[in-house]
């Protein structure tokens, strides 16, 4: 706690996001078990060090992971493929299921919002050859499958890996199951758009691609119109009808930013121009929005570099086999450390530039204390967190985010007597939350561990599951992955009332106590218990 708080915080972010049984395999015995999660673990720490180098230099190539972490990578997928066939996807989804509730946004960061969209972005992908050393170049991957990270950047977080398969007969192959209603994706304009137009899913989400490269045919069905004016353009529209690869159509949007005071034939032939294809309704995005939507330069915003998911050099040691899976573990130290950031961020409201000082604090106190940690703390000591409810790890984050302060050493400086004082009081009493008892913990609070939540559209379909779910647990009702409503059982309900209805009677005691010549019955009646 004292020198590495941030090897603390990175157990307890990794324990929470990943339970236990995202590493089960029902044929293998309670402890090898345990003992794959401890590998995932240390893989997740080992895969900071190309964001960690990325972060310190944007510019600088891609760092090759240690052979340790290609032959542990490759020994865990050829144990667990057989178990879980897309397990690097699965970890990322149920790890992001629940750091969503510490994601809270960075002071004076809105959440991004396209029309009530939950925003994916797809893409950064970089060049196939990898070089593993100065004097030897590994050949061209153009035959393996790219693997493509989903962004969200409402959460800064990775959502998604989609593997890009590239045949030279078919054109290339994406695979979009996971797109779901409600979402809109952003294709980055490196991706190439035809593997988005000929495998959107019909019934799924809203897209928008680039025109340029799409080498998709279509129809106008009506005269572009001018929708209104961003950053000296003005911005066109039509319908068109494109063809798909079963020869139907169907009908897209296509939107023309050209600058302003250049004819059309002019802007084309000098490239003002650009052109993006979009299925989106214009009653809920409309044209104008959705340019600036494409146009913003999302990986320039994220808290931590892209390019250190997609960068090939980075796995030059791991078989081919074993490449998605690699990814995924850089995915998820990507998610850890950025849920660490906005953690600190935000509990200590910091400015931007002082959070950029975060990320070679955290990573080095992780790297440098982590593995030291484990000797001292081995796993069974850390098992007793598993159990606590959510609302209580975030409060030890939250704790454990105030000895993350960028700024201490400016104070250490200015008052050392003093601020070592403070913090020990705070060390202490990070502590005792983290030590707390187990019986306590149950009894400190009138609700049941366990949270669950639902999204509005299930809670719709079958609300006699959520009555049934409150009996034994909190269930909170979900909207665009913000919460707006929590069911609880009865009795929940009546304890949490009695407390309430105890607080406030201590509290009115207190003040009548304190009040002299007053009358303590007038006070009383004058207070609401609800």
């Amino acid at each position: 706690m004292e020198h590495s708080p941030a090897a603390v915080m990175a157990r307890l972010v990794m324990q929470w996001s990943l339970q236990a049984e995202s590493a089960q395999d029902p044929s293998e015995k309670e402890e090898e078990n345990e003992f794959t999660r401890e590998q995932v673990f240390a893989l997740i720490v080992q895969a900071l060090a190309p964001i960690e180098m990325r972060a310190a230099n944007p510019a600088r190539d891609g760092c090759i992971l240690a052979p340790e972490f290609a032959s542990l990578v490759t020994a865990l997928h050829d144990k667990m493929s057989r178990v879980h066939p897309q397990w690097a996807r699965s970890l990322i989804a149920d790890s992001v299921d629940v750091l969503r509730a510490a994601s809270m946004p960075l002071a004076n960061s809105p959440w991004p919002v396209a029309s009530g969209y939950r925003l994916r972005v797809l893409g950064f992908p970089t060049a196939t050859v990898r070089v593993e050393a100065a004097e030897r170049v590994i050949p061209s991957t153009e035959s393996w499958p790219m693997v493509l990270p989903v962004y969200d950047p409402g959460l800064a977080m990775i959502v998604d890996l989609l593997p890009y398969n590239r045949p030279r007969t078919r054109g290339p192959r994406l695979e979009l199951q996971s797109v779901r209603t409600g979402e809109l994706w952003i294709v980055d304009e490196h991706v190439d758009s035809r593997a988005v137009l000929m495998n959107w899913p019909r019934q799924g989400g809203a897209f928008i691609v680039g025109e340029a490269g799409a080498g998709t045919e279509y129809q106008p069905t009506d005269e572009p119109s001018a929708q209104g004016t961003l950053n000296g353009g003005t911005v066109y529209e039509h319908t068109v009808a494109a063809n798909d690869e079963t020869g139907g159509t169907f009908s897209l949007r296509r939107i023309v930013w050209r600058p302003d005071g250049v004819d059309a034939d002019a802007a084309e032939f000098n490239g003002g121009t650009f052109s993006i294809l979009t299925n989106a309704p214009s009653h809920q995005l409309d044209a104008v929005e959705a340019v600036r939507l494409f146009r913003t330069p999302w990986r320039e915003r994220a808290p931590l570099p892209i390019e250190s998911l997609v960068d090939e050099t980075l796995l030059a040691a791991v078989p081919p086999r074993a490449a998605w899976l690699a990814s995924g573990f850089v995915a998820l130290a990507y998610n850890m450390l950025s849920t660490m950031l906005r953690v600190v961020g935000s509990t200590l409201e910091l400015e931007e530039r002082e959070v950029a000082k975060l990320v070679p604090r955290i990573t080095t106190g992780i790297s440098a204390a982590y593995t030291g940690m484990m000797i001292a703390l081995p796993p069974e000591d850390w098992r007793r967190f598993d159990t606590l409810p959510d609302s209580e790890v975030r409060e030890i984050l939250w704790r454990l985010a105030i000895h993350l302060d960028p700024r201490s050493e400016r104070r250490k400086r200015r008052d050392q007597r003093t601020d070592t004082k403070t913090q020990a009081s705070l060390r202490a009493a990070t502590l005792e939350r983290l030590l707390r008892d187990d019986g306590e913990l149950h009894a400190a609070g009138p609700f049941k561990p366990h949270t669950i939540a639902m999204a509005t559209r299930d809670f719709s379909a079958n609300p006699s599951r959520a009555l049934r779910y409150a009996n034994e647990s909190l269930v909170m009702v979900t909207k665009y992955n913000r919460p707006i409503a929590l069911l609880v059982s009865i009795d929940d309900w009546n304890r949490l009332m009695g407390e309430v209805r105890e607080t406030n009677i201590e509290r009115v005691s207190l003040e009548c106590a304190g009040h002299s010549g007053g009358d303590c019955s007038t006070m009383f009646g004058e207070r609401s218990f609800n």
